[in-house]
C-alpha cells in the first residue's frame, strides 16, 4: 500500500476543502487497462463483476438548499450555491473512495448480497425486520453502527456475527484505487464507442491520453473552474482477479449500502465539510447520485426479474434522440414487454451519445433532465392516486359509492352525457378491473406485493392492499351494472354514437384513440346540480370538484389505480428507496437480454460446429459420386415468445417461455454433375430458403414459392404467443458455377466423380472459416493500455500495423506478441521498463517451429541483459507459460537475485 498512501500525500496539497481528513488512497494517472468486446462477449461480460465504475453526481438539491440558506444569512446566493455544490461532489468522491479502502484493506467486512446463502444470522433478521417494516430499518441502522464502530477490529468483527475470513477481500496482490473527473467523453472510454480494435481507434487513444488534461483530471481537483452541478467521476479498481471474481458482486452491495448509511448516521460528513455538513445529510443521496459500470460488466447480478428490468430501463432516458421512452407512458406495457419488443440491438457504438455533446457536463444534463422529468412524474402520480383514493374511501366507501351509481343509472339513463359517461366508465372499468379479460387485473392486484411500492419513502395512511381492496370492492359491484346494460342494448339507441373524445387518457392509449388537439377538453356533467366530491361545498361554478358524480368518481378511483401500476413499472428506476443508490448497467443492454435468454452469446459459435459437421457428413455421403443431390442444413437461433410471471421476494420474477432452436433441412438436386448442366432444385419444409452454391457463384436466376401458416395460442386473456409455423418452399435456379462445371468434366470418371468431392470438401471449409469470421455474435475481447499506445505513438509517430496486434492484448509492441508478453511478465516481475527484446528458439532448424523460446531483455533494472526461458504460441499468447528468469550480465544478476 506504499504507493496508494504516496498517492495520498500527492493530492492533499489540492483540497483546501478536506483539509480536516485524509484524502482516501488512490491515484490520478495509470488509466485501468480498456476493455473492447464486441456484441456477444458483451452479453457474456454482463455475468462478470465490473472493476471500473462512473459516479454520476448532480449537485441540484445541494445548491437549492444552499440558496435557500444564502437568501437567510443575507450572502451572495451564487457563491454559496456553487460551494456548496463543490463541497457535495468532493464529498461524494471522499466517502466513496474511504469505504472502498476500508473494505480493500479488511477494516470493514463484505456484506453478502444473496441473503438465502448468508451465514450471517444478525444480519438476515435486521434484513427481515427492515421489510416487514415496509421500510423502516432501525434495526439495521444500528447493526451497521456497530460493525463501523469495530471497524480495522477484525477479532471483534468475527465475533460480532459470525463473519470469516470469506467476508473479507483476497489479496494476492496489491490493490490500486484510481479516481478521475470526467471533462470530455473520449477515446479513454473509447471501449463504450468501439466494439472492436484496429489501427484508427488505437490513434485516437494514444492521442487522447497524451492530451488527457484536456479530458480528464484527478476527482478531488478543487478548481472553480470545474462544473459541480452536473460531475461524471470514473473509479477504476486494479485487484486480484480472484477476488473479484468471487466477491466483486457483494463488494458494489456493500459499498452502496455503506454509503447510504454512513452518509446519514456518521458525522464525516460534517467533518469533511463543516459549512455544509449538515445540509448535506437532510438531502435524500440515492436522488442525487448514481453508479453505472464503466463498460459491459456489472455491479449487479442480472436477474429477469422487475427490479433488475426496471433499474436498467433507465437506460433509455440517457440516450438524445429516439421514441419517447416508455416512462412517459400512461399505461406501460411492462419492462418484458418493452424487452421483447427493442429485442437485439447494437451495443458498444455509443448508442447514447456520450460523445455527441462537448462535455461529459452536457451528456450528463440531458441525462439528468429526462430522469428527474421522469421522476417528478412518477412522484405526481403517486401522490395524487393516494389522495384520491383516501378521499374517496374517506367521503364515500365502496358500498356508498357503488349504490350512488346504481341510482344515478336509474334517475339519469336518458340522458345523453349519462350514456357518454356510463359508456367511458364501463371500458374503463373492463380494462382495468374485469379478471376476465385481465387486461391490467393482475398487475393491479400484484401492486401490494412489490417491495418498491410498499417501501416507498412517502408516507401513507392505509396500506396498498387497502387501496387494492377498494377497488376491487368498487369494481365486483359496478361491472354486473355494466353488463345489464349491455344485455339491454343500453347503447344501441337509435342516432345514438358515443363521444369517444371523453375517454381518460390511458384508455385512449390502451385502445389506440388518436387524440384530436382541436376537441374541446372534457369536462364531466354534476348530474345532481354539483359536485359529489368537492373540496368545498360551493355551487357548480365555484367548487374546486374532485368528481363531479358517481360514475365520474368511480372512473377516478380506476385511473387512480392505474396510475399506481404505471408507478410500480418503473418505480425501481425513478424512485430509489431510501439506503439504495441505483447502478443501472446503462452500456450494456445485453445485460437483460442474456439473463431472460433472449440473446445467446454462444448460439452462431455452436451453428457453426453443427453446420460444419453436416457438411462433412454430406461430403462423406454425396461428394464422391456423381448422384445430383445433397441435404443442406441451418439451425434457427431460440426465441422467446412470451414470459410467465410471479411474485416473488417483492419482485416479479420473469419466466421465458423459450422457443427451441430447430434445424432447418433443405433437399437440395444440382443437375451440373449429373447433366453437365448448370442448374439446381432446392425443396425445404422452411419458407423460402433461395439455394445457394456456396462456391465461385457467377450470374445467379432464382425462382420460388412458398406457402406459410401460422398459430397464434392464447394461454390466457392478456398473454398471447405465436405457436406452430409451418411452411413448405420450391425453389429452383441457374448459375454459371464452378461446382456445375467442374463436375460434369469430370463425367468421364463414372460412378466416381473425384472434382466433385474435392469442391464439396472446399466448400465445407470455405463455409465454416466465413462462418468464423463474425465480428458479431462469435465471442471478442481486446484489452488496450492507453499508456502503451501512447507510447508508441511518441516513438513512431503513429500506431504502424504491425503493433496493433500487441497493443490489442493489452501488451507493448516488440517484435511479435511472444516477445512483447516477455516483456510484460519481466515488467511485472520486477517493476521496470523493458527497453528492447530480442527472441532465440531453442532450435531453428526445427519444423515445426518449437514454442518454447528465450527473450533476451534490456531493461531499465541493469545495464546488461536479462533472461527469460519460456513457452508461447503467437496464436495463444494467453497461455504464455514461464520457465525461469535469470541475469546474464553481472549487474542483471545483482538486481534479480540470481
Amino acid at each position: 500500500m506504499n504507493k496508494l498512501i504516496l498517492g495520498t500525500l500527492l493530492m492533499a496539497f489540492t483540497l483546501p476543502v478536506l483539509s480536516r481528513a485524509e484524502v482516501p488512497a488512490h491515484q490520478t494517472s495509470l488509466l485501468s487497462p480498456l476493455k473492447f468486446t464486441n456484441r456477444a462477449q458483451c452479453a457474456l461480460d454482463s455475468e462478470k463483476p465490473t472493476s471500473s465504475i462512473m459516479i454520476m453526481i448532480d449537485g441540484y438539491n445541494a445548491g437549492k438548499t444552499a440558496n435557500s440558506v444564502a437568501k437567510l444569512r443575507g450572502l451572495n446566493t451564487e457563491e454559496y450555491s456553487n460551494k456548496a455544490m463543490k463541497e457535495f461532489r468532493l464529498s461524494v468522491a471522499y466517502m466513496t473512495l474511504n469505504i472502498m479502502n476500508k473494505m480493500i484493506r479488511g477494516q470493514l467486512p463484505v456484506l453478502p448480497m444473496n441473503l438465502k446463502t448468508a451465514n450471517l444470522p444478525k444480519y438476515l433478521q435486521v434484513n427481515r425486520s427492515c421489510e416487514a417494516s415496509g421500510g423502516n430499518c432501525s434495526e439495521l441502522n444500528d447493526y451497521l453502527s456497530q460493525i463501523w464502530a469495530r471497524a480495522g477490529k477484525r477479532a471483534d468483527l468475527l465475533a460480532f456475527d459470525s463473519f470469516t475470513q470469506a467476508n473479507f477481500p483476497l489479496h494476492a496482490s496489491k490493490d490500486r484505487l484510481g479516481c478521475y473527473y470526467i471533462k470530455k467523453f473520449s477515446a479513454l472510454q473509447g471501449h463504450l464507442q468501439n466494439p472492436e480494435v484496429n489501427q484508427a481507434n488505437l490513434q485516437d487513444i494514444a492521442l487522447a491520453y497524451l492530451n488527457e488534461a484536456d479530458y480528464i483530471t484527478g476527482c478531488f481537483n478543487a478548481d472553480d473552474k470545474l462544473n459541480n452541478r452536473f460531475v461524471t467521476l470514473q473509479i477504476d479498481w486494479e485487484t486480484n482477479p480472484n477476488s473479484l471474481a468471487q466477491q466483486g458482486f457483494d463488494f458494489w452491495n456493500s459499498l452502496k449500502i455503506y454509503l447510504s448509511w454512513a452518509w446519514r448516521h456518521t458525522n464525516e460528513v460534517e467533518q469533511l465539510s463543516p459549512s455544509f455538513g449538515r445540509i448535506f445529510r437532510s438531502i435524500a443521496l440515492e436522488e442525487s447520485i448514481m453508479f453505472t459500470p464503466n463498460g459491459c460488466k456489472s455491479m449487479t447480478k442480472p436477474s429477469c426479474d422487475s427490479e433488475y428490468l426496471s433499474s436498467n430501463s433507465i437506460r433509455e432516458l440517457a440516450k438524445i434522440s429516439g421514441p419517447t421512452p416508455e416512462h412517459f407512458d400512461t399505461v406501460p406495457v411492462g419492462t418484458e414487454a418493452e424487452m421483447l419488443e427493442k429485442g437485439v440491438r447494437g451495443v458498444n457504438n455509443d448508442f447514447l451519445g456520450t460523445q455527441s455533446f462537448d462535455s461529459a457536463q452536457e451528456w450528463l444534463a440531458n441525462f439528468r433532465k429526462n430522469v428527474i422529468q421522469s421522476r417528478a412524474l412518477m412522484k405526481t402520480k403517486y401522490q395524487a392516486a393516494i389522495t384520491n383514493l383516501n378521499l374517496l374511501q374517506d367521503q364515500l366507501g365502496a358500498a356508498v359509492l357503488s349504490t350512488v351509481v346504481s341510482k344515478d343509472i336509474s334517475t339519469h339513463r336518458g340522458n345523453e352525457a349519462m350514456m357518454n359517461e356510463l359508456y367511458y366508465m364501463c371500458t374503463e372499468i373492463r380494462l382495468a378491473g374485469d379478471e376476465t379479460l385481465d387486461f391490467l387485473k393482475s398487475d393491479i392486484d400484484r401492486i401490494a406485493q412489490l417491495k418498491n411500492m410498499t417501501q416507498m419513502q412517502y408516507s401513507d395512511r392505509r396500506s396498498l392492499q387497502e387501496h387494492v381492496n377498494f377497488f376491487n370492492a368498487v369494481s365486483s359491484q359496478v361491472l354486473p351494472f355494466c353488463n345489464e346494460l349491455e344485455k339491454q342494448n343500453y347503447w344501441n339507441k337509435s342516432g345514438y354514437t358515443v363521444n369517444k373524445s371523453g375517454f381518460a387518457p390511458w384508455a385512449k392509449e390502451m385502445m389506440q384513440l388518436q387524440a384530436n388537439p382541436e376537441e374541446a377538453k372534457f369536462i364531466p356533467t354534476a348530474f345532481n346540480s354539483q359536485p359529489l366530491l368537492s373540496w368545498n361545498n360551493q355551487s357548480v361554478a365555484g367548487a374546486q370538484a374532485i368528481c363531479y358524480s358517481s360514475v365520474d368518481c368511480t372512473r377516478l378511483m380506476v385511473k387512480s389505480m392505474v396510475d399506481l401500476y404505471a408507478v410500480s413499472t418503473y418505480a425501481d428506476a425513478l424512485v430509489p428507496l431510501a439506503g439504495k443508490t441505483s447502478d443501472p448497467n446503462l452500456f450494456n443492454p445485453y445485460s437483460e437480454l442474456k439473463t431472460c435468454k433472449m440473446y445467446d452469446p454462444w448460439f452462431q459459435t455452436q451453428r457453426m460446429n453443427k453446420v460444419l459437421m453436416v457438411d462433412l457428413a454430406n461430403t462423406a455421403l454425396f461428394g464422391w459420386n456423381i448422384l445430383p443431390i445433397y441435404v443442406d442444413v441451418n439451425f434457427t437461433a431460440p426465441k422467446v415468445a412470451s414470459f410467465n410471471q410471479l411474485v416473488k421476494d417483492g419482485k416479479i420474477k420473469f419466466d421465458p417461455r423459450v422457443e427451441k432452436s430447430k434445424m432447418q433441412t433443405s433437399l437440395v438436386a444440382d443437375f451440373g454433375p449429373l447433366l453437365g448442366a448448370p442448374c439446381a432444385v432446392s425443396l425445404n419444409n422452411n419458407g423460402i430458403k433461395n439455394y445457394n452454391f456456396y462456391s465461385f457463384s457467377g450470374l445467379t436466376v432464382n425462382y420460388c414459392d412458398s406457402k406459410q401458416s401460422n398459430e397464434v395460442v392464447s394461454n390466457n386473456p392478456s398473454d398471447f404467443a405465436t405457436g406452430t409455423k409451418t411452411a413448405r418452399s420450391f425453389c429452383g435456379g441457374c448459375t454459371l458455377n464452378f461446382t456445375a462445371v467442374a463436375a460434369a468434366s469430370s463425367s468421364t470418371f463414372g460412378v466416381v466423380n473425384p472434382a466433385k468431392f474435392v469442391v464439396y470438401l472446399f466448400r465445407t471449409f470455405q463455409k465454416y472459416f466465413s462462418a468464423k469470421k463474425d465480428k458479431v455474435n462469435i465471442p471478442k475481447s481486446w484489452e488496450v493500455n492507453a499508456a502503451y499506445a501512447a507510447e508508441v505513438y511518441k516513438k513512431y509517430g503513429q500506431i504502424p500495423s504491425h503493433c496493433v496486434d500487441q497493443l490489442s492484448k493489452g501488451l507493448k509492441c516488440f517484435r511479435d506478441s511472444c516477445a512483447a508478453k516477455a516483456a510484460d511478465v519481466f515488467e511485472k516481475a520486477y517493476n521496470t521498463k523493458v527497453n528492447e527484446v530480442y527472441i532465440r528458439e531453442d532450435d531453428d532448424s526445427q519444423w515445426p517451429p518449437s514454442d518454447t523460446k528465450e527473450a533476451w531483455i534490456k531493461s531499465d533494472l541493469c545495464k546488461g541483459e536479462a533472461v527469460i526461458r519460456f513457452t508461447c504460441n503467437e496464436r495463444k499468447v494467453e497461455n504464455f507459460r514461464t520457465h525461469s528468469m535469470y541475469g546474464f550480465h553481472k549487474s542483471c544478476r545483482r538486481a534479480m537475485g540470481k
